[in-house]
C-alpha cells in the first residue's frame, strides 16, 4: 500500500428518499475512516469524490426549473464534502473533493481511470438478511473494471489495526500484493497472513478414479509441503520479519470460495486481498466467478489489485 499516492474515495451522499443528506450511512463513514487512517500512514494525497445519481436530462430541468433545490442540494453536498476534507487535514493528510452527477460507478471510474489514481475505496451496501454485507452495483462494477486496486469497506467499523489476509496463487499480483501489504503494515499492530488453497484432485473430479485413496493423500501432502515452501519465497522477498507479529502462512486444501471465508471466519480477518484477473475487451472478470462466489460468502472488507497489464474495458475521452 505504500506504493498509493493519490487514493480515490467514493462518497455516498444519498440518504433514504433524499439525494444528499449530512448523515451519512455507515459503509460510506467506514471508508472514509479507512482511507484517512491509510492515508495518514502512508503520507498519499485523498480526494473524496461524490456523484449525485442524475442523468443529464434530469439535471437541465432541475437546473433550470428548480435552480432553488439545486443549489440547496449542491449545498448541502459541498458542506459535508468539506467536513470530511477538514477531518482528513486535522490528521495530516493532504485532501480535497469534487461533486459530480452522474452514474456513481461510471463517474467514480471515469475519474480513477483519467486521475490516474492508485487506489480506490468504497464502502458496500448494508448487511443483508444472512448476515453477509452486500455488494451494490457500483462496487461490483468496480472490482470488475477498474484497473487500479479497488478496497471495499464492510459496514461495520474497523479496528485501527487490521487483521489481514492475503491469498496467493504465487503470481506476480500475488508476490505485489504481499509487498504491498507488508509495507504498509510496518510500524502498526497489524496482523498478517498469508493463504494458499490446495485444490485436492477430489476437487478436480479423480477422486473416484482408480488411483488408491492412500496415494491421493500422499500426493496432497507433498502438494502441501511444496507450495508452503512456495509462500516461504514469496515472504523471503519481502520486509516481513520487520513485522510485530510477523505472517502466518496457512496451505489448505479445498475450493477457494469455501476455504478463503472459513479462514477468514477463524482467524477475525478485518481484510481479504484478492488478486484478479481480467481480459482486455470483455467488462473484467474477477479471478472467473470464483471471486464473485467468495465475495458473496464474506463478511470483512475487500481489496482487490489487477495485474499489471489489465485494461479497463470502458473508454473515456480525455
Amino acid at each position: 500500500m505504500s506504493g498509493f499516492r493519490k487514493i480515490l474515495v467514493g462518497v455516498d451522499l444519498h440518504h433514504a428518499d433524499r439525494l444528499a443528506d449530512t448523515e451519512l450511512n455507515p459503509p460510506t463513514l467506514t471508508a472514509i475512516q479507512r482511507s484517512i487512517w491509510l492515508a495518514a500512514q502512508i503520507d498519499a494525497e485523498l480526494v473524496f469524490v461524490a456523484v449525485l445519481d442524475l442523468g443529464a436530462h434530469t439535471q437541465e430541468i432541475l437546473h433550470e426549473k428548480f435552480g432553488e433545490v439545486a443549489r440547496d442540494v449542491e449545498d448541502i453536498s459541498n458542506k459535508v464534502l468539506n467536513g470530511i476534507v477538514q477531518q482528513a487535514t486535522e490528521k495530516g493528510c493532504r485532501a480535497s473533493s469534487k461533486l459530480m452527477y452522474g452514474t456513481p460507478s461510471y463517474e467514480i471510474l471515469k475519474e480513477a481511470v483519467l486521475g490516474e489514481y492508485d487506489l480506490v475505496v468504497v464502502g458496500t451496501k448494508d448487511m443483508g438478511m444472512a448476515g453477509r454485507f452486500l455488494l451494490g452495483s457500483t462496487s461490483m462494477k468496480l472490482l470488475r473494471r477498474c484497473p487500479c486496486p479497488v478496497w471495499v469497506t464492510k459496514p461495520d467499523p474497523e479496528p485501527e489495526n487490521l487483521n489481514v489476509l492475503v491469498c496467493s496463487d504465487f503470481s506476480d499480483v500475488s508476490q505485489h500484493m504481499i509487498n504491498m501489504i507488508v509495507n504498509a503494515c510496518q510500524n502498526t499492530e497489524s496482523k498478517v497472513h498469508l493463504l494458499h488453497v490446495n485444490e485436492t484432485l477430489a476437487d478436480k473430479g479423480i477422486w473416484g478414479s482408480r488411483i488408491p485413496e492412500d496415494q491421493l493423500e500422499e500426493h496432497q501432502s507433498k502438494l502441501r509441503e511444496e507450495n508452503e515452501a512456495k509462500l516461504n519465497e514469496q515472504l523471503s522477498q519481502t520486509d516481513f520479519r520487520t513485522l510485530k507479529y510477523g505472517v502466518k502462512t496457512h496451505v489448505v486444501d479445498g475450493s477457494p470460495e469455501e476455504v478463503i471465508p472459513k479462514v477468514a471466519e477463524e482467524e477475525g480477518i478485518d481484510l481479504i486481498v484478492l488478486g484478479t484477473i481480467g481480459r482486455s475487451g470483455i467488462p473484467g472478470i474477477l479471478i472467473g466467478n470464483t471471486a464473485e462466489r467468495i465475495l458473496t460468502h464474506i463478511d470483512c472488507s475487500v481489496l482487490a489489485v489487477k495485474p499489471a497489464d489489465f485494461e479497463c474495458p470502458v473508454k473515456f475521452d480525455d
